[in-house]
């Protein structure tokens, strides 16, 4: 059966024309670059508020582990009976070797430390005013761990080449740090030899260790008169320094262990104890008034009498002045990572606006966005130390 062309019927052809593809595609991209405005926004403000919670956790971690540590300074060689350790310990210059190799005196110290004296003296806490820099003070804080008698021990008898002859060794263990200190003569730190037993009525004192040397500083143990006193520090003391340096990088310089200045290798000294601090600075917390038990602080710069160069210099009124300080008041200023396309922030920051010695912080780069954290730390075995 044939049908003719004519009676097929076509259908009508539907679509979209040239110009209302065009006015989708307008459309569409305009709610393409509105959603991606958005999204950039929101990721801006995410990047913005995750840098924040990063620098606020800095801050707060930093505030955290320097309070731990100064808040127990002086433990060890502050107390005591008839004798106080702070009257030999207070001042004296720290002669101390590891496996023989000298560590203080130090040839110098490595940044962010470079501006500390390379004479290191003992005291509690001190603070090198802008010794870091532009990374603002350096605080070295110094105690003992676990000694079992904070009242120092007396010499019997004059001591041998690697022998104490003490009073009694009731107070010691093996492997203790020892300091030992005539008041007039510079400390010497000794090591309890790890075969030490004590014994009923025992004097006796072997030295060997990791910490002991014959001669440190052109000193030894042989040096010392029946004058002097021994003051253990325990087998784990923490002298330490903090500073902040490159990179906005809390270091932390153990006073006990040797420089190796290699973040790559395990243990280096100096380490990276906190980052993304910019700026530490600190004030004394000093009381004159002369009555322990009543204590009326004042707020002091690291200045003048108190510079860190008056304090260790070995005098009988730097030591009296050193009694004096109960606590640290320490300033951080954080900086975030994250750098804004336009100005955020101010371009300085004030600390201690509630003491009368205010500390101004010039923040180098307004694109960054900066915080502070401020915290005062007592001193507590200097608390319980009378002037």
């Amino acid at each position: 059966m044939k049908m003719s062309g004519s009676n097929i019927k076509l259908p009508k052809q539907r679509g979209f024309s040239l110009i209302e593809l065009m006015v989708s595609l307008v459309i569409g991209l305009l709610v393409s670059l509105a959603i991606y405005n958005v999204l950039n926004v929101n990721e801006g403000r995410k990047r913005t508020t995750t840098s924040l919670n990063d620098i606020n956790q800095a801050g707060s971690y930093a505030i955290y582990q320097l309070d731990k540590l100064i808040r127990s300074a002086g433990s060890g060689f502050t107390g005591g009976g008839d004798k106080v350790a702070a009257d030999y310990a207070y001042g004296c210059r720290l002669d101390m070797a590891k496996n023989g190799v000298q560590l203080t005196p130090a040839v110098a110290f490595p940044a962010p430390f470079a501006g500390v004296n390379s004479t290191i003296r003992v005291a509690p806490v001190i603070i090198y005013n802008g010794a870091a820099g532009l990374g603002g003070d350096v605080i070295i804080a110094m105690s003992g761990n676990g000694g079992l008698g904070e009242a120092p021990t007396s010499f019997a008898a004059l001591p041998a080449a690697s022998t104490l002859n003490l009073t009694n060794h009731a107070g010691l263990r093996a492997n203790d740090i020892l300091l030992i200190s005539d008041k007039v003569s510079p400390c010497l730190v000794q090591q309890v030899a790890p075969a030490f037993v004590q014994v009923a009525g025992g004097s006796a004192v072997a030295l060997s260790g990791t910490y002991n040397a014959a001669v440190v500083n052109a000193r030894s143990v042989t040096n010392y008169l029946e004058t002097a006193q021994v003051i253990n520090l325990g087998t784990s003391p923490s002298l330490n320094m903090f500073g902040v340096g490159a990179g906005n990088s809390l270091m932390k310089y153990d006073l006990m262990q040797p420089l190796v200045n290699d973040q790559t290798v395990a243990n280096s000294n100096p380490s990276l104890y906190v980052d993304g601090i910019y700026q530490m600075q600190a004030l004394y917390g000093v009381d004159n008034d002369g009555d322990p038990l009543v204590a009326s602080l004042t707020w002091v710069a690291p200045t003048g009498v108190y510079s860190a160069a008056n304090l260790l210099d070995g005098s009988v009124a730097a030591t009296a002045n050193i009694k004096t300080i109960k606590a640290i008041k320490i300033g951080l200023v954080v900086r975030t990572a994250l750098l804004e396309k336009q100005a955020v922030s101010a371009a300085t920051l004030t600390l201690f606006q509630d003491t009368a010695t205010p500390v101004v912080v010039n923040l180098a780069d307004p694109n960054y966005r900066y915080n502070s954290f401020e915290v005062v730390i007592p001193l507590r075995n200097a608390l319980m130390l009378s002037e």
